[in-house]
């Protein structure tokens, strides 16, 4: 209940303070493959995309604006933009960006086309459930600054091992202060991360692979492409004391629960680092 009066009390303030509206715009920029680009990306489903306007609003509300916003959308999923919600329509006016794909890539939408697409861009991916607070873009730009060439995340966990072995998901701890850069943290796409150009190994973009190891675990797949390319993960979460809002009246995520709970996160794991051969000592670091 008190989650449906503060999404209740978020629609109703997004609307009135559009009578504000240039203020909570970005400008339209055309030329955005550059190492001084940043820009924010994300993915949604048909039984999601009604709330979708709330988090694209909750970006353009960035104290610190990024250079775009992206939404990518699956063609197998959405018939076309006419029949999209009108809502999140108008944001088109105000810089939102929508791209439709036709090779569905699943949770992987989210970073895979942008990454490809601006290669020189930093890519700010995150999840379409949440209200973001207004300093997520100033804060994950600050510390790519601070960490250049690192991979910054507001949400982590801690990748634990135990007798010589990787222990289970569920035991890797969900880190709450900042890290500094480390092997052993696992990203969490769901907070907001930041990936400077070049973070991730080029079998990233590997689809035959990716589709036949990794279609529903995209942080998994990512945290190796790094471990790869002996990028490391810093871990923001001492600046984010307050829990995100999440959105109500949402389909219901099965991925969650077959991924962590079902153990398909560490079969995916274990997979990949044996096909690609990753030193286990590589965690420790």
């Amino acid at each position: 209940m008190i989650l449906r009066i503060k999404n209740f009390a978020y629609s109703l303030k997004y609307r009135i303070s559009l009578l504000f509206i240039k203020r909570f715009r970005i400008k339209l920029d055309t030329d955005l493959n550059h190492n001084n680009k940043v820009i924010v990306s994300l993915t949604t489903k048909p039984d999601r995309v009604h709330k979708a306007w709330m988090v694209v609003e909750s970006i353009l509300r960035q104290t610190e604006k990024p250079d775009a916003i992206i939404l990518y959308l699956a063609s197998d999923e959405f018939e076309n933009e006419n029949k999209l919600p009108k809502r999140l329509l108008k944001l088109k006016k105000r810089g939102l960006q929508i791209v439709f794909v036709s090779d569905n890539l699943r949770p992987h939408n989210k970073y895979f086309y942008a990454m490809s697409s601006f290669p020189n861009a930093s890519i700010i991916t995150i999840d379409d459930d949440k209200i973001y607070p207004t300093h997520l873009v100033s804060t994950l730009n600050k510390c790519a600054v601070r960490y250049p060439n690192m991979i910054c995340a507001v949400l982590t966990r801690k990748i634990k091992t135990i007798n010589g072995k990787f222990d289970c998901y569920l035991n890797w701890d969900v880190i709450k202060e900042n890290r500094e850069p480390s092997h052993s943290l696992l990203n969490l796409g769901v907070g907001g991360v930041i990936y400077p150009p070049g973070a991730l190994h080029k079998d990233l973009f590997d689809k035959e692979q990716l589709k036949t190891r990794s279609l529903l675990t995209d942080d998994i797949w990512i945290k190796v492409m790094a471990v790869r390319n002996n990028t490391k993960v810093v871990s923001l979460a001492g600046l984010f004391v307050h829990p995100f809002i999440s959105l109500t009246g949402l389909g219901t995520e099965q991925l969650m629960f077959n991924n962590i709970y079902g153990g398909k996160n560490d079969m995916v794991f274990n997979d990949l680092l044996s096909h690609y051969k990753v030193d286990f000592d590589k965690f420790h670091d």
